[in-house]
């Protein structure tokens, strides 16, 4: 739920990044509940049973999750995507109330379901504008403090209903006397929505734009508000505005969707078979490194993963290096004699990749996602490519956007780091399906690495 802005401040620190959290799921949860109700109102109107009335439910909200019906809006209306929810309405009865009702009973159930969700959407909305009328409303920052910035934030001061408050100004200019206040510089960010407990913030200047992601990661709502005639507005579709100032919603973050526990689930349930299907090659191929290179046909290395943090990676061992400051500095062993038959052949494969399914069922690494590097060449990388170290948002997987694209062993780190941040910054659960059907593609054409 909401702040009181005029609360007390010390509790607000506190609590503010759960009720960040609440406030996000309250609105599409209070959306769900209508349609749910509406449809158990409308399937009683036709006569049918439990489970069928049951089933239409699950349909409305499944076809209108996949329309983005139950998207967060900054000033929610109940007309919004109206046409979408009568189709879905339409969808649902169709589908439940086959062969128990005629065709004119199922019209009729479709419009009587549009209405009253259209009603109850409305009742909900204005609710939600009155609560916002009473200072039920959002702590906001408003980075750059320029006449754009300004004109905004004294638009959201005028009409609270859009539930956004500014409490004042990141900028670099100091702005003595100015009102609402400067609160700080844009490299502030962090400190200041702590000590406030800010709920969100409004990039109004193009130049402090990197302050969006370390807002984010406090659990911050985060848009964009581009000026009018910006040409940013003619490649993208804008779904909200504060009376007419377009805003654009930043994303959430991946590790805090839905889909980020179905991509776990996808790693642990891909770790598991491939692990239980292939621990008679793994014997094998044990069997073949010990007679090629020794003892110990497993070896661990120090990587880095997940936001900067060490793990240890499990590999196949292809060849005993001469110290542990080679196994750390070398940087690729694809042409070195001292590797066999048998390591090449497990390189070219990829067999020497398959106990990393180990990390992943750990959770060290995943199935898809940037390759993880020794930490001596991330820090030679970071310091030499910018950006290089934003490839760590995501974890380390075992194959990934670069790797389908031919980008491994000795190739560009230009490139590499180029394909990784994009993937990050792109990623859905159907990105990593299709990375996954290239992987297996390219398996029947190995090219070694």
């Amino acid at each position: 739920m909401a702040v009181d802005v005029g609360g007390d401040r010390q509790v607000g620190r506190r609590a503010g990044h759960q009720r960040s959290r609440l406030w996000r799921a309250a609105q599409p949860a209070g959306l769900v509940c209508v349609d749910l109700a509406c449809m158990a109102f409308t399937a009683a109107s036709a006569g049918q049973v439990a489970l069928r009335a049951g089933l239409a439910g699950i349909l409305v909200v499944v076809v209108n999750g996949i329309g983005r019906v139950y998207a967060l809006r900054v000033l929610p209306s109940g007309l919004d995507r109206g046409l979408w929810i009568a189709g879905a309405g339409l969808v649902a009865v169709l589908a439940a109330f086959w062969g128990t009702a005629s065709f004119t009973v199922v019209a009729l159930s479709a419009l009587l379901f549009t209405f009253l969700t259209l009603c109850g959407r409305s009742v909900l909305c204005f609710l939600v504008r009155r609560a916002h009328r009473r200072g039920r409303v959002a702590p906001a920052l408003v980075v750059g403090a320029g006449a754009h910035g300004r004109e905004l934030a004294r638009c959201l001061l005028a009409h609270p209903e859009y539930g956004l408050l500014p409490l004042g100004f990141l900028d670099e200019t100091p702005g003595e006397g100015a009102s609402p206040p400067v609160l700080g510089r844009p490299a502030d960010v962090v400190q200041v929505v702590q000590a406030l407990g800010v709920r969100a913030v409004i990039i109004a200047a193009p130049e402090h734009r990197p302050a969006a992601r370390q807002a984010r990661a406090l659990g911050c709502e985060v848009f964009l508000a581009p000026e009018l005639g910006e040409l940013l507005v003619d490649f993208v579709t804008l779904r909200e505005d504060v009376r007419s100032f377009p805003l654009l919603r930043m994303r959430r973050e991946a590790r805090h969707s839905v889909s980020w526990l179905l991509k776990r689930a996808l790693d642990v349930s891909i770790a598991v078979t491939g692990l239980i299907l292939s621990a008679p090659v793994l014997a094998i191929c044990a069997l073949l490194i010990r007679r090629e290179v020794g003892p110990g046909p497993l070896f661990r290395q120090r990587r880095v993963g997940y936001l900067g943090e060490p793990i240890e990676v499990v590999k196949l061992r292809t060849l005993n290096p001469a110290d542990a400051h080679e196994s750390a500095t070398l940087w690729s062993i694809a042409h070195d004699s001292r590797v066999g038959p048998v390591g090449r052949l497990l390189r070219r494969t990829s067999l020497d990749e398959l106990p990393q399914l180990w990390n992943v069922l750990k959770g060290d690494m995943t199935i898809v996602g940037p390759r993880p590097e020794r930490p001596h060449f991330v820090e030679e990388f970071s310091r030499a490519i910018p950006g290089y170290d934003g490839r760590h948002r995501m974890p380390v997987g075992i194959t990934g956007w670069a790797q389908i694209h031919g980008l491994r062993g000795d190739t560009s780190i230009e490139d590499r780091a180029r394909f990784d941040n994009h993937y990050v910054d792109r990623w859905t659960l159907r990105l990593d399906l299709k990375i996954l059907l290239l992987t297996l593609g390219s398996l029947i054409r190995p090219g070694g690495s």
